[in-house]
């Protein structure tokens, strides 16, 4: 009965872990650079933090298409497939 719930437990974890993830931010800025389009995201923001803290928003930038780059504003939401 060990063995069973044993290989249960990592039949969940390598399967939970085995497919895509999806990053998803709010466009705070975006810029070409090089002949390339970039958006910067706000991966995450913690609202309640204080400046001295350390904590704040998270920044990533991400290359897009030129088609993504034209059809999205700053505001919007995008999601970055790993």
């Amino acid at each position: 009965m060990k063995h069973l719930i044993t290989f249960f437990l990592f039949s969940l974890f390598f399967f939970s872990c085995s497919g895509s993830i999806d990053n998803c931010g709010e466009i705070d800025s975006k810029y070409k650079k090089n002949g390339k389009y970039f958006f910067a995201l706000i991966m995450h923001e913690d609202k309640n933090s204080s400046d001295n803290d350390g904590s704040g928003r998270v920044y990533s930038d991400v290359t897009v298409s030129e088609k993504d780059y034209l059809s999205k504003k700053i505001g919007d939401q995008y999601c970055v497939e790993d």
